[in-house]
């Protein structure tokens, strides 16, 4: 089983993934991990998840973002997150799952 640096660390922290929670070692997410993890991490926060292969689209298609959403998924408020975020991932936000 492949695991990822992200999923050990939140499993230490005892919270659920998600879209952001993904970084495999080798630095990249296979196909349909980040919408996943998105759609567990806005469930678990009550939210709606229809945006999640958009925000997948988006990570995939901007550098950094992947590094960037990897850090934001450690915290735990959705709030928190999105004040932490960049510009970058604010719009890939916005675009896609803050509607």
């Amino acid at each position: 089983m492949k695991v990822n640096r992200i999923t050990v660390a939140l499993a230490a922290a005892g919270f659920a993934a998600g879209a952001a929670a993904l970084s495999a070692i080798s630095g990249s997410a296979s196909a349909g991990e980040w919408a996943d993890r998105c759609v567990e991490r806005l469930k678990a926060d009550g939210r709606d998840t229809s945006g999640c292969s958009c925000l997948e689209a988006r990570i995939d298609a901007t550098p950094g973002l992947a590094d960037e959403f990897t850090r934001l998924a450690e915290i735990p408020n959705p709030a928190d997150r999105y004040a932490a975020a960049s510009t970058d991932a604010k719009s890939a936000m916005d675009a896609c799952t803050r509607k």
